[in-house]
């Protein structure tokens, strides 16, 4: 048999054999969609169609829940957002045609200088607190300043003392207008006061600052030179408008007391 013979032969048993395998593959096939259609068609077929409908359902519900969940964050955003546009642009119309980012970094800003102001409102608040306090507590307030004409009595260095104690100072007089108020209110009480005015060792008046009285208000044949007269106070009988007196500084007589605030208080 010749070449040609045999190869014509084995081409055809290959068709035979491919042809029967493709039958046998649909046959399989034919075979596992019937199973299937088998399954399905069995109780636990038809229990797991059921499940995977249910799942599905579930899973298509919980989407939607999340798609409006999230929908409304945004619808709340943009109120929000369109809120916060209403208060820039009413503060300056300059924000008017700004973009969300930039309307946002003006809010900031705001925000800040709202903030800032509250502190401010706050620590004001406190202040006048303690001014409250201490016109409650019997001080007495002139051009921003605080007096305290004592009730107890005391030597001119025990009067030194608790002014300072009160966070106050013997008074010290710095203008005309002032001494004018002083001599007002020791004419008032009828009371000599001790005013933080004293003979320096250079024999000097000053001031407990240390500067010198360069500007004083003494009565009629004052300051006198008897000895140990050493320590200034107010009298309520004046000479005028001039009322200071020297004492010795252990008399024992009511004070006057000087408590200038912070600046945060004028």
């Amino acid at each position: 048999m010749g070449k040609l013979a045999l190869a014509k032969r084995g081409a055809s048993r290959r068709n035979i054999a491919s042809r029967k395998r493709k039958a046998k593959t649909n046959e399989t096939g034919a075979s596992a969609f019937q199973d299937l259609v088998t399954f399905f068609k069995s109780p636990v077929g038809e229990r797991l169609i059921v499940l995977e409908i249910f799942i599905f359902t579930v899973m298509t519900l919980l989407v939607f829940i999340l798609y409006r969940k999230e929908l409304k964050k945004r619808e709340e955003l943009q109120v929000a957002m369109d809120m916060i546009r209403t208060v820039v642009v009413g503060t300056d119309p300059i924000y008017e045609d700004k973009d969300d980012l930039e309307i946002l970094a003006a809010a900031q800003n705001i925000s800040a200088e709202m903030q800032y102001f509250a502190n401010l409102n706050d620590q004001l608040q406190k202040e006048i607190d303690t001014l409250l306090e201490n016109l409650n507590n019997g001080w007495v307030i002139y051009e921003g300043t605080f007096y305290w004409f004592s009730i107890e009595i005391g030597s001119w260095t025990d009067a030194q003392k608790h002014c300072e104690q009160e966070g106050a100072r013997l008074i010290s007089v710095e203008t005309r207008e002032e001494q004018y108020f002083i001599n007002k209110q020791v004419e008032r009480h009828q009371k000599f006061f001790w005013i933080g005015v004293f003979k320096d060792k250079g024999k000097k008046w000053s001031w407990l600052s240390g500067m010198e009285a360069a500007v004083h208000y003494w009565n009629y044949y004052e300051p006198n030179y008897e000895a140990n007269h050493d320590c200034g106070a107010v009298s309520y009988d004046c000479y005028y408008e001039r009322c200071w007196m020297a004492f010795e500084c252990d008399l024992q007589i009511h004070y006057i007391c000087k408590k200038v605030p912070n600046d945060t208080w004028l």
